[in-house]
């Protein structure tokens, strides 16, 4: 029985042995890839003289316009709002002396507005 087992240490070293002689000659046969360079472009134009005039104005130009449609859609909104809690408190009220046309016209107007101001959020 003890040389059954001294046999199996003997194994097992020889085993481990081969395992890592093994894992030497695989790393050995590891091959570096090279990648060449990309293919040259142009230079971007814009890195290497900047803006002109031209495009400075129109981003200008671009930017007021951009602050205009951000006043008008707050001030669309501040409308609905002021809108719908008019409507909300004549209804809770529960006037009899306010028609329900007028109801009606009020919370159409409040559509419009709502569709304007979709409209011009969806715009960039």
């Amino acid at each position: 029985m003890r040389i059954h087992r001294v046999d199996l240490r003997a194994f097992g070293f020889a085993l481990c042995t081969l395992i890592s002689l093994s894992g030497t000659s695989r790393a050995q046969d590891h091959h570096e890839v090279v990648i060449p360079n990309p293919t040259p472009r142009d230079p971007d134009l814009t890195q290497v003289y900047g803006n002109t005039p031209e495009d400075r104005e129109k981003q200008r130009r671009m930017s007021a316009e951009n602050q205009l449609r951000a006043r008008e859609i707050w001030l669309e909104s501040n409308q609905i709002l002021l809108l719908a809690q008019q409507l909300q408190q004549e209804i809770v009220a529960g006037k009899k002396s306010v028609s329900m046309q007028t109801n009606a016209a009020r919370a159409g107007q409040i559509e419009k507005l709502a569709k304007s101001v979709r409209e011009k959020m969806s715009k960039k």
